[in-house]
C-alpha cells in the first residue's frame, strides 16, 4: 500500500494439477486476492518464485507476463467483460486473435470453445439476448 509493505502471504506452496477443481476460501483480507493476482500475472510476488505449466513466470516485465496470460492463464469474472457488439463467437474470436492462433483456425476454435460449453446454437446471438449462466460460459470458452 504506497510505501507501506503489507506482508500478506507467507510461506505458500502451491501444485494445481490440470482437471484439478481447487477452491480458494478465507476471510477478508487473508490474501485471497492477492494470491489469484500473483497467479494471474497481474502482479509479481515480492518474494520466491512462480512457474505456471512449466514456464517460469517470476522476474518477467510486462511483457513476458502478458503473454504468460494469453498462452496459460484464462480468467473467468463475474460480470464476464463480453463485448457487447460481437457475438459470442466473435468475443471467443477476439481471444484466439490476441493469442496469435492463425486466422484460418480462429472460427474453427471457437466453434469448438462453444460447442465444449454447449453454446453451439448461440454462436451468433450477441451479449444482450444470453442469459447469465450462457454469458459466463461464453467468458468460459473465450
Amino acid at each position: 500500500m504506497d510505501s507501506v509493505k503489507v506482508p500478506v502471504l507467507h510461506n505458500i506452496d502451491l501444485l494445481i494439477r490440470p482437471a484439478q477443481f481447487t477452491v480458494l476460501l478465507g476471510p477478508s483480507g487473508s490474501g485471497k486476492t492477492t494470491l489469484l493476482s500473483i497467479l494471474g500475472c497481474l502482479l509479481s510476488p515480492t518474494e520466491g518464485g512462480l512457474e505456471i505449466a512449466g514456464h517460469t513466470a517470476s522476474g518477467l516485465g510486462p511483457e513476458g507476463q502478458a503473454e504468460i496470460r494469453r498462452q496459460l492463464v484464462g480468467f473467468v469474472f463475474q460480470s464476464y467483460n463480453l463485448f457487447p457488439t460481437l457475438t459470442a463467437a466473435e468475443n471467443i474470436e477476439t481471444a484466439l486473435d490476441l493469442r496469435g492462433i492463425p486466422p484460418a483456425e480462429v472460427a474453427q476454435q471457437a466453434a469448438a470453445a462453444l460447442a465444449a460449453v454447449g453454446l453451439t446454437h448461440r454462436a451468433t446471438t450477441y451479449p444482450s439476448k444470453l442469459s447469465g449462466g450462457e454469458k459466463q460460459r461464453v467468458a468460459i470458452a473465450r
